[in-house]
């Protein structure tokens, strides 16, 4: 077992980096400016780590994952002491007399962020949101900084992250929430409902709804009612363990948010093989590998429905929340849900052996149990 750093091509690890880090956009930021480590166990890669330099003395771990099929086996722990041990010798068990001069110097000069806080503020949100600052080292993330502000749509999104499915889903993770990203998501259903599939590479149009909707949001009550029953909706597709795994990825969960309101639409009710439909989907999906060759080995029918795996796996590896790929996975997941005829059905058991016959020549690509 060996940790070695990383210099260039550091991309070649996106989709491990994805596991802890889903969009992209935001890996960008820090992956050419953090110094990367990975875990070679035997020739295969299990685990990552990006440390970050955030000036005066700050370092953050701003990216670690284990790879599913080797989680829980005490990887991520081994990351974590290697990261310790390099690091503390520098400014480990030191007092402040210690440090040389410029460490000291940097010390004296570490800006501290300030965050206007909304004159109508109470006193209980103000204690609230130093009970969450004090429960993390992190600094203050968009939703966080979003969350200073009150408001109709603030509380709207903050009333929805409250619905009991995320907890009985466990959708979200106990840093998720404290990060408020269950709050964040909520948000993006809001605007999801409202103006349809858009882009969000970037902050922009969550924070232009903070403040356009932070009075004066006349539809709040109505588009409540609209989110409630598509999340109610939604609770019915949870039919296996497979398909749960692949809701808690937040873009197929977003992508099926998007499925959902295109049936409040056009008053689709959910019918029992539309559940069975995705459930057939996350089955392919969770086997199929951009790399595979099934050239002369499918028929025209398999043909189609492979096609569709390839396009939605594509759209879901990068650029996750640009629009074009969102559109994408909602035309797919749409179209397998409700676009089967009875010959595409019948060709779904019989791709799902081909393709696992080809995952069986492809050793050093083994099935993962959590799907992108």
């Amino acid at each position: 077992m060996e940790i070695k750093e990383v210099k260039d091509n550091k991309k070649q690890f996106l989709s491990l980096l994805l596991l802890a880090d889903e969009q992209e956009n935001m890996i960008d930021k820090y992956i050419d400016r953090g110094i990367m480590y990975v875990l070679d166990d035997e020739g295969i890669i299990k685990a990552e780590c990006i440390i970050t330099d955030e000036q005066n003395g700050v370092l953050e771990i701003k990216n670690l994952a284990v790879k599913p099929e080797y989680q829980r086996k005490g990887y991520g722990k081994v990351m974590i002491d290697f990261i310790i041990k390099n690091y503390k010798e520098k400014y480990g068990n030191k007092y402040f007399k210690d440090l040389e001069s410029e460490d000291k110097k940097n010390f004296w000069l570490y800006q501290l962020m300030v965050i206007d806080i909304d004159p109508s503020a109470t006193r209980e949100d103000i204690i609230t949101m130093f009970n969450r600052l004090n429960l993390t080292d992190y600094n203050l993330n968009d939703q966080e900084k979003r969350n200073s502000m009150s408001g109709e749509f603030a509380s709207l999104a903050r009333e929805l992250s409250d619905a009991p499915i995320w907890e009985e889903r466990h959708l979200f993770t106990t840093t998720d929430i404290k990060r408020m990203k269950d709050v964040e998501f909520c948000a993006s259903l809001i605007l999801l409902y409202r103006n349809g599939i858009i882009d969000q590479t970037d902050q922009t149009a969550l924070n232009q709804a903070y403040e356009e909707l932070q009075a004066g949001y006349k539809d709040a009550e109505t588009d409540k009612e609209a989110i409630n029953n598509a999340i109610e909706q939604i609770s019915q597709f949870f039919v296996s363990d497979d398909v749960t795994k692949f809701l808690k990825k937040k873009t197929q969960l977003y992508t099926l948010f998007s499925v959902v309101f295109y049936m409040q639409r056009n008053k689709i009710g959910i019918a029992a093989e539309n559940l069975q439909n995705l459930k057939s989907f996350v089955e392919l999906y969770a086997v199929f590998d951009n790399d595979m060759d099934l050239t002369g080995n499918i028929t025209d029918t398999e043909k189609k429905l492979f096609d569709w795996l390839k396009k939605y796996k594509l759209a879901s590896s990068e650029g996750l929340n640009k629009h074009t790929n969102r559109m994408i996975r909602f035309n797919v997941m749409k179209d397998f849900l409700f676009g089967l005829d009875e010959e595409l059905r019948e060709a779904i058991k019989p791709l799902l052996s081909k393709m696992q016959a080809e995952r069986e020549k492809m050793p050093l690509e083994p099935i993962e149990n959590t799907v992108e």
